[in-house]
């Protein structure tokens, strides 16, 4: 019989992770709760202070990048076209519930 095992636990990833200094965890769950906030958040405000501190590239975001180890060129670009997408998403039903419509319907 064979033992299964986990193959994140054996993956290299693991083992970089496990190596890092306690302030790089810090900055790399600070840089995450952005993600999180942009991406999944509910709360307006919330999700679009996110998408706009990373979408304007702000000295504070590659800062935070930098501090928890990442290029924020390169994360910027990897999802700057997701960004964008819910960015216009969100825009796009502010406004319909500014015009008083709920499924493309006019709401009387």
């Amino acid at each position: 019989m064979s033992k299964h095992r986990d193959s994140f636990a054996n993956s290299n990833a693991h083992y970089e992770e496990r190596n890092k200094e306690p302030e790089q965890v810090l900055w790399i769950s600070v840089l995450s709760l952005a993600m999180n906030d942009a991406f999944r958040s509910n709360d307006w405000t919330a999700a679009m202070e996110a998408i706009n501190w990373i979408k304007h590239d702000s000295p504070d975001f590659k800062r935070v990048c930098s501090m928890a180890g990442r290029s924020p060129y390169y994360v910027r670009e990897r999802i700057l076209q997701g960004l964008l997408d819910r960015e216009s998403e969100m825009l796009g039903t502010k406004q319909r519930i500014l015009e008083g419509r709920v499924n493309g319907q006019r709401i009387q």
